[in-house]
């Protein structure tokens, strides 16, 4: 009979690539909950560091996912959602910076029915005040190639998974057929 191996440390990674050894029982587990909005060709994406990612956060205890995201939004952008449907989910392990707690992330990603209200962020809670830089702006989709994105998940896969999900955008490169 084969013998079972039990991992007993994992890589993780900040935003920036930089990776850590972490050992497996020091993780937390975290769900994670992003928005993909994208309205007249354009997504709508917070500074952070120094570049940009998708709206979203951590799951509250007693929340539901969807509830989660409405708050995140709402937190983040000032926007109200209707969330419709995930999808893409991803697992991740990662951690903010050097001295922060590793994670093991399940990250899941939503689209939505309906978009509400003005853009702000005067809600965005102190610990979100330590990384995000100004308020969500609206990206065109022909100039994300330009941009610097830090998130865990690539835009390109992001943007995949909506098309396959809404038929409504196709990302196309320079060498796409």
């Amino acid at each position: 009979m084969k013998e079972v191996t039990f991992i007993k440390s994992i890589i993780c990674k900040d935003v920036f690539g930089n990776q850590y050894t972490v050992p497996v029982d020091e993780l937390n587990i975290r769900v994670g909950v992003y928005a993909v909005i994208i309205e007249d060709n354009k997504i709508l994406l917070t500074r952070q560091w120094d570049g940009y990612s998708l709206i979203g956060g951590g799951v509250e205890k007693g929340e539901t996912v969807e509830e989660s995201i409405v708050r995140e939004v709402k937190e983040e952008t000032g926007l109200t959602i209707m969330p419709d449907k995930i999808i893409h989910q991803a697992n991740t392990f990662f951690k903010r910076n050097a001295e922060a707690k590793a994670n093991q992330s399940i990250q899941l990603y939503f689209t939505h029915s309906q978009l509400h209200g003005q853009i702000n962020n005067d809600n965005i809670t102190d610990s979100e005040k330590t990384y995000t830089n100004g308020t969500p702006e609206w990206v065109d989709l022909d100039k994300i190639d330009g941009i610097n994105f830090r998130h865990s998940v690539s835009l390109r896969t992001i943007l995949g998974a909506y098309d396959g999900a809404k038929g409504l955008y196709i990302y196309r490169t320079e060498n796409s057929p």
